[in-house]
C-alpha cells in the first residue's frame, strides 16, 4: 500500500503539508473514509500512514473539485493517472486491509490465528505480551502449543542485559519451528568463552 505522503506526491501542484493536515484534521473526508488511512501494522515504532482505496478515492475527488490547497492560486488540478492507477488495484488492497485487521484482532482474540501466522515474530510477541506480559510461557495458538523462552546476555560492562526472545513449536507437519530475536549483546566478548579475556565476572 502507498503511504499518504507518496500518494499526495501523485497529485500535481498541491501543497502537500497543508493538504495532509486538511485530510487528517479537516472535514474533507468523512469519519469512515478517514479510517481508511492507518498506521502500518504490528510495528509500534512505525509512524508511516498508509492510504486505502476508499480514502484515496475521496482525496482524488477532492483534488479534481479544487478542494485541496494548491501551490499557486492560478494552478488548476490536472489529470492524475498514477493516482488513479492505484485505485485500479482496489480489490487487492481491500483484501490486504482485511488481512491486516484480522492480524490486529488476533492480539486480543488469538482464536483468529492460523498456523501460517506463527512464523510472524512481531505478531507472536504482541499476542504473548497481551496474554502473559513480558515473561516466558506457553499458549495454544491455532491449535498448536507455542512456547516463549527468554535468555539474558550481559553487556561487556555487565551493567545492562539484552534478551533473546524465542518462540518454538511443533508444526502440523511434525517439524520443529523457531522464530526469535537475538540481541546484539549475544555476540559480545562477555558471552563468548573463547573471547572473554580480561572481563570481570
Amino acid at each position: 500500500m502507498l503511504s499518504l505522503t507518496v500518494f499526495l506526491n501523485l497529485l500535481p501542484g498541491i501543497k502537500p503539508l497543508k493538504a495532509r493536515h486538511l485530510i487528517l484534521e479537516g472535514s474533507l473526508l468523512t469519519s469512515e473514509q478517514r479510517k481508511d488511512i492507518r498506521m502500518r501494522d504490528l510495528n509500534v515504532f512505525d509512524t508511516v500512514l498508509e492510504v486505502g482505496p476508499d480514502a484515496a478515492t475521496a482525496i482524488i475527488e477532492a483534488y479534481k473539485a479544487g478542494k485541496l490547497p494548491m501551490q499557486k492560486a492560478s494552478l488548476r488540478p490536472s489529470s492524475v493517472p498514477e493516482a488513479e492507477s492505484y485505485l485500479a488495484d482496489a480489490p487487492r488492497l481491500r483484501e490486504e486491509i482485511a488481512e491486516r485487521r484480522r492480524l490486529e484482532r488476533a492480539v486480543s482474540d488469538p482464536s483468529v490465528l492460523r498456523e501460517a501466522d506463527l512464523s510472524n515474530y512481531q505478531l507472536l510477541d504482541r499476542v504473548f505480551f497481551a496474554a502473559k506480559g513480558a515473561g516466558a510461557g506457553t499458549l495454544v495458538l491455532a491449535g498448536i502449543s507455542v512456547t516463549k523462552s527468554l535468555a539474558g546476555y550481559s553487556s561487556n560492562s555487565g551493567k545492562t542485559t539484552g534478551w533473546r526472545v524465542s518462540f518454538s513449536w511443533t508444526a502440523s507437519d511434525g517439524q520443529q519451528r523457531l522464530t526469535e530475536k537475538v540481541p546484539p549483546e549475544a555476540d559480545n566478548r562477555r558471552n563468548d568463552p573463547e573471547r572473554n579475556w580480561g572481563l570481570h565476572e
